[in-house]
């Protein structure tokens, strides 16, 4: 039991925006997004037979290389993923150096050479799709941003982009992707809506990089582990994670902090207590992610799909700086929740660590009797100095 339970703030307020409804893409920029996002497509579907007419766009050895009779018609298929599809997507903080994503896997069905890479050069796929985009992008006024190593990325407007990696499948399978796509016809494609009696395979799901190299890459695992941790502890797991990255992209204008991290190490707190979590106190549930996550982000997170990958590996300036930032959270979410008894406080103690987004509604702070609470209330412990390593002499 905390002295003070500030619910409403995060989430449910009717009168007034909430943390969480603050944190939601408005619905006409969302309706221009999905727009755009239409517009890409057609504009990359009625072109992609242009691909079978370059020769360079095939790599040395297949078949199709030696000649355009062999090459078979390509259809190419998109589905949304990231944030976007796992419904953790924000509003961003700070919306001149932030911006929304959403990111659409353009898949592109093809056989496979011998030595297991598909018979498409990833480099000439990169050039197809912005040679495609760039009088598109002229028109509606947006911009080809040509720097990425794994997407094509277009700048829509100040604050919002769509990313669109490229993919490679196993031709036979993509009649199957094909099929169940049209069987669910809906507009907004993402793996949920495509789940079936099949599955795409993971080992031949391949993702080209600017540089001409095809990695291994299957977007649908990570889609899965997240919809597992919804399993698990209910919708108040997405809500925690966009909290949380409400946090991260008010106290940062940019940060190494990704999201995939902050959604496994809420997943790893979650783990930690007894029993699981309510929908009825996110405050609570907040402090108890904040008290653990500085020890969390200070040890290994491991990607959850690809489990031979770190990814919080910082250098020591990031990881101090970001360390800093989650042992402020930790401190002020304590001060707000377990050792105020002036809603006021409460109210300006979680403003100052997630901004503005959090309403100043005092009036739907609740106080519990002061020493029953700080009775049940457990003692705070200050944590050990963190003594981070340095090369400087």
């Amino acid at each position: 039991m905390t002295l003070a339970n500030a619910h409403a703030l995060f989430y449910g307020l009717k009168a007034d925006p909430s943390f969480l409804a603050s944190l939601t893409v408005p619905e006409g920029e969302r309706k221009a997004l999905m727009d755009a996002r239409q517009e890409i497509r057609e504009e990359l579907k009625a072109a992609a037979s242009y691909i079978i007419t370059q020769d360079e766009y095939w790599q040395p050895g297949s078949v199709q290389r030696s000649a355009i009779r062999n090459r078979p018609p390509i259809q190419i298929k998109f589905m949304t993923q990231g944030s976007f599809s796992y419904k953790t997507l924000n509003v961003p903080a700070r919306r001149r150096v932030q911006e929304i994503d959403l990111d659409d896997g353009m898949y592109v069905p093809i056989d496979y050479l011998e030595n297991g890479e598909p018979a498409l050069v990833a480099k000439g796929l990169y050039d197809f799709v912005e040679k495609t985009l760039a009088s598109l992008c002229k028109r509606r006024g947006w911009k080809l941003d040509t720097t990425k190593e794994c997407c094509v990325r277009v700048k829509l407007w100040e604050g919002a982009h769509i990313d669109l990696p490229i993919y490679s499948i196993p031709r036979d399978r993509f009649v199957q992707l094909r099929e169940s796509m049209a069987r669910t016809a809906t507009a907004s494609m993402t793996y949920d809506s495509v789940k079936g009696d099949w599955k795409l395979p993971s080992d031949k799901i391949m993702l080209a990089q600017r540089d001409g190299k095809w990695v291994q890459s299957d977007p649908q695992q990570l889609h899965d582990w997240v919809e597992g941790r919804v399993e698990r502890y209910g919708a108040v797991y997405r809500r925690l994670s966009r909290f949380f990255k409400g946090w991260r992209d008010f106290t940062w204008e940019r940060s190494k902090l990704s999201s995939l991290c902050l959604m496994c190490a809420v997943d790893l707190a979650l783990r930690q207590l007894d029993g699981l979590p309510t929908e009825n106190r996110d405050d609570e549930l907040v402090l108890e992610v904040a008290k653990r996550l500085p020890d969390i982000l200070n040890g290994k997170i491991m990607n959850p799909v690809l489990g031979h990958l770190c990814i919080n590996e910082w250098d020591n300036e990031v990881r101090g700086e970001i360390l800093e930032g989650a042992e402020k959270l930790r401190i002020q979410m304590i001060a707000a929740l377990e050792r105020t008894g002036d809603a006021e406080q409460v109210v300006l103690k979680l403003r100052a660590r997630f901004g503005h987004r959090i309403p100043y509604r005092p009036d739907v702070v609740t106080i519990s009797s002061t020493i029953s609470a700080i009775e049940k209330a457990p003692a705070q412990t200050v944590a050990a100095p963190r003594v981070i390593p340095t090369t400087s002499g």
